[in-house]
């Protein structure tokens, strides 16, 4: 069993594979020859049923905080969210793919396909070295289009690229950038995490574990500050 440092998720560790993405990001439809405007808009979260905690606190059965009092952290988006083109202004400290031959403001992947990819953005050998996909996609086009990189949706490499957005993106995430690394080095090489300092026992976490954690998160505390793109008149 692996030991992970456990820390604390006020603030994030910057880590190596994170580089800028403002130079890279581009405006959906120009290669299309269209036109669009950006809108600025807030995407807000459902009212969630789910308590957002740490996964010290999960494994050791903290339920504080309760749901429906005060939340301490933020639950993130889901892999949905984040693979959605319209949502690439909602990405830190990663780059989303860019795109090429698309319509103007897709409002979700649509028509686009692996072959609309014109760079894959940051990569997920850079992120998870040990990720079962081949070395040249990106943390996009696993989220968009998981068959063809070699996984299936809802498989533990798909929310893990969508937990690691998260804690970019988020500065009260229940996890910093690099225990999202750490985790997924740990479960996706065939290890149990727990950690560090704790004693896990049989609530070590397993992969369907660490899925199920964060997907009863996912949309807590989550307000979004977004860019939309929209066809003019």
């Amino acid at each position: 069993m692996k030991n992970i440092e456990n820390t604390t998720h006020e603030e994030h560790t910057p880590d190596v594979a994170q580089t800028p993405q403002l130079k890279r990001r581009r405006i959906l439809g120009a290669a299309a020859g269209g036109v669009g405007v950006l809108l600025s808009v807030q995407a807000k979260t459902a009212l969630g049923t789910g308590v957002c905690k740490s996964p010290s606190a999960m494994i050791s059965g903290n339920t504080s905080p309760r749901p429906g009092g005060p939340q301490m952290c933020s639950g993130g988006r889901s892999p949905g969210f984040w693979r959605n083109p319209q949502h690439f202004s909602a990405w830190k400290s990663a780059n989303p793919a860019i795109l090429k031959d698309v319509d103007v403001c897709p409002t979700g992947l649509g028509k686009i396909g692996p072959e609309n990819i014109a760079d894959q953005g940051t990569l997920v050998r850079n992120i998870f070295p040990s990720a079962p996909v081949p070395s040249h996609w990106g943390l996009w086009g696993v989220l968009a289009f998981p068959k063809d990189a070699g996984i299936n949706e809802g498989d533990l490499l798909w929310h893990l690229i969508a937990v690691y957005l998260n804690s970019l993106a988020f500065n009260d995430y229940a996890m910093t950038p690099q225990q999202v690394i750490d985790i997924g080095d740990t479960l996706l090489t065939g290890g149990v995490y727990c950690p560090s300092g704790m004693s896990c026992g049989s609530n070590a976490m397993l992969p369907a574990d660490f899925v199920a954690y964060v997907s009863q998160m996912y949309d807590i505390n989550a307000d979004v500050e977004l860019q939309m793109c929209k066809k003019n008149p």
